[in-house]
């Protein structure tokens, strides 16, 4: 890697890009050019050192602990996921849709309903992995990197970057929600199994987001064949297992519930657990962002109702 002050300058803007200010981003920028060449010497001449991470919680559907790493290391990881990406995302199968250029939610809801529509005599097995985060394994993860990667210095800042986070001493494991960089290690961590599906399971369609997936069967039995033999993959490989509240094996023709939508060969509609969750949530400042979901016209007019109200309990009635 050619790590000149340009270059990390760049990653800087890459990372800085969209994002409001805030305290920390703020002191990094007072001392900006001093702060960018300290951290350009330290990676050229190798001693760089992950920081420790600060937690935060969330609550979606379900709590989540995001690390939140501070500004001089979060500027490495917008460098270092922008040559992971470079190097490694022409290798990632073609229906592996996130956290890619020109992939998506959206994209990949609509190349299921198209799959379903294609076998819809077929049968899918859905499933995600247990933790999936907290279970990655730093030792299979470097390999999986070194299957592509023959910089010595990039080699390094991986490992520092990998070994900065770990939920265990005695096999050092997980990788942190909140990174930009556990983005394109997830992908380069479950391409093992992508290629596994692609090319040696005997699948008619396969399509992962995430760590959520469907596998398409001409059977009910070849089904649950593929099951046995994924699960069996991923936990001898990647040291995975499947999260059984999310493993069904469904007829193609019931349509499907994933990633948040029921999905059918005619139609895609956000579930009744997302719609709930919207509906209690819904604001004028995130309005936009729910409606380019895929919610039925009903529900959009109750989030704009919902929105109206709230606005007029603001303001006041207008006269």
């Amino acid at each position: 890697m050619n790590l000149t002050y340009q270059r990390i300058h760049a990653a800087w803007r890459a990372f800085r890009s969209g994002k409001q200010l805030s305290p920390a981003i703020d002191d990094f920028s007072y001392h900006l050019t001093a702060n960018l060449l300290d951290l350009t010497h330290q990676l050229n001449i190798g001693t760089y050192r992950h920081s420790a991470y600060r937690q935060i919680s969330v609550q979606e559907k379900k709590r989540r602990d995001i690390s939140v790493a501070a500004v001089r290391d979060r500027v490495v990881h917008r460098l270092i996921y922008d040559e992971l990406v470079r190097i490694f995302d022409d290798s990632f199968d073609y229906d592996v849709w996130s956290c890619r250029i020109d992939k998506g939610l959206h994209k990949c809801l609509d190349r299921t309903k198209n799959l379903l529509g294609r076998y819809q005599r077929a049968y899918v097995w859905r499933m995600d992995i247990a933790k999936f985060y907290d279970h990655v394994d730093h030792a299979v993860l470097m390999k999986c990197s070194r299957r592509r990667l023959d910089d010595q210095q990039l080699l390094w800042l991986c490992e520092e970057i990998i070994n900065s986070f770990s939920l265990a001493d005695d096999r050092p494991r997980g990788i942190p929600i909140g990174n930009l960089t556990s983005q394109v290690f997830s992908n380069i961590y479950l391409n093992e199994f992508d290629r596994w599906a692609r090319h040696q399971s005997g699948a008619l369609a396969y399509v992962r987001y995430g760590d959520d997936c469907v596998i398409f069967a001409p059977t009910r039995q070849v089904a649950r064949e593929l099951r046995r033999d994924a699960t069996l993959f991923l936990h001898e490989n990647l040291r995975l297992d499947v999260n059984p509240k999310n493993d069904v094996i469904v007829r193609s023709g019931d349509g499907l519930d994933f990633l948040g939508h029921h999905i059918t060969s005619a139609e895609i509609i956000v579930d009744r657990h997302t719609t709930v969750a919207a509906l209690s949530s819904v604001n004028y400042r995130n309005l936009a962002s729910y409606k380019s979901l895929k919610f039925d016209n009903r529900i959009k007019r109750r989030f704009d109702h919902q929105v109206l109200d709230e606005i007029t309990e603001v303001i006041g009635p207008k006269y």
